[in-house]
């Protein structure tokens, strides 16, 4: 059984079990929220755990059509985002992380096809190399004529929270900020392009680069699942990856339907984590009345001890979170069978201190 039909069980016999109706979660329900689709292959001879098939896309596609979903250009999203701007529901932004040549064979003439605009987020020196079947700028000059937006995904494609043999905090912002910058210099030179929307490398981002990238201008985007909302930080903006076990269509229209969770993150453990810092905490402050049973997070270890202290919670790992990249999930029902959601992202290096690195 996935962790995802464990949690949608127990919110449901616990929503059951305690008489919590559709109705009264629909009273409780927050307007402006949005889903942001991530892609990176359309493939079925790429690795699953970073891909669709182009019939499982086709299929997608399909469903977005035929279920009245608007999806909008992600500069039109982050305008409306920004500006408190009324958003519609039912409102989906489509974003690929790095050029890869299926994304032009097989994404973009399907999403051409149907009038849908999408982002390509590019490691500009990937494509200047035509490194691991990357596109030419020439191929994506055309996409960006026809409905793509071409964002930033650095030059070289780090683990941005990786720090060199004796760099300093200066010497690495310093190497971010090169990162950062190249690629838009880049993209602009080849696409005209000046969008000041970033996507972190592997969805791994801090504190500390958050800052960062406030201070450049940037809108940011991770890895980690959940809809976009009012209460979303504008430089940790979550995605919903599509692949693998991830992009069958139930799992999909379960996402594309879920809000944003209305809480904002007070605090939580720094990342990356060392190797003694096994089990992390977060702390949510929610802005509207929930009914708190309801909510419930899962991560390592299955589900997680809650700590609540008035309209605020800290959710902490059930045991020791392994090395590299993980996540807590959160749940809160919305009705009509709607889910808010929230996903925490981590980094955790090995017990000897050093890093995982794909």
């Amino acid at each position: 059984m996935t962790v995802k039909n464990i949690i949608l069980g127990l919110i449901t016999l616990l929503s059951t079990s305690l008489g919590y109706s559709e109705q009264q979660a629909n009273e409780n329900t927050i307007n402006n929220s949005a889903v942001i689709l991530l892609y990176h292959h359309v493939a079925d001879d790429t690795p699953a755990i970073t891909s669709v098939s182009p019939q499982q896309f086709e299929q997608q596609l399909d469903y977005l059509q035929a279920n009245d979903f608007k999806v909008w250009p992600l500069p039109q999203l982050m305008t409306h985002y920004r500006q408190g701007l009324s958003i519609p529901d039912k409102v989906v932004a489509i974003t690929f992380d790095d050029a890869y040549e299926s994304v032009y064979s097989q994404a973009y003439p399907r999403l051409k096809q149907r009038g849908m605009p999408f982002t390509i987020f590019v490691t500009t020196d990937s494509v200047d190399k035509q490194f691991n079947k990357q596109l030419n700028w020439q191929a994506l000059l055309e996409m960006s004529r026809n409905g793509a937006t071409i964002a930033n995904h650095t030059v070289n494609h780090p683990h941005m929270l990786y720090r060199f043999e004796g760099e300093n905090d200066k010497q690495w912002q310093q190497r971010m900020q090169q990162e950062i910058d190249g690629a838009q210099q880049r993209i602009a030179e080849q696409i005209g392009s000046q969008h000041k929307l970033f996507a972190y490398p592997y969805g791994e981002h801090n504190q500390s680069l958050k800052e960062q990238l406030a201070q450049m201008g940037y809108l940011a985007f991770g890895q980690q699942s959940g809809a976009l909302g009012p209460y979303s930080h504008a430089q940790s903006i979550p995605r919903y990856p599509i692949a693998g076990d991830y992009s069958k269509l139930d799992d999909f229209i379960l996402k594309i339907h879920t809000k944003a969770m209305p809480a904002i993150e007070l605090s939580s453990s720094a990342t990356p984590l060392s190797a003694k810092q096994s089990k992390p905490t977060v702390t949510l402050e929610f802005k509207q009345a929930i009914h708190k049973p309801f909510f419930q997070c899962y991560g390592p270890g299955g589900k997680l001890p809650l700590q609540w202290q008035a309209n605020t919670v800290t959710i902490t790992a059930a045991v020791d979170i392994p090395a590299g990249r993980s996540r807590y999930n959160c749940t809160l029902p919305a009705g009509d069978n709607r889910y808010y959601w929230y996903s925490k992202p981590w980094v955790r290096l090995k017990d000897d201190g050093t890093w995982i690195l794909d």
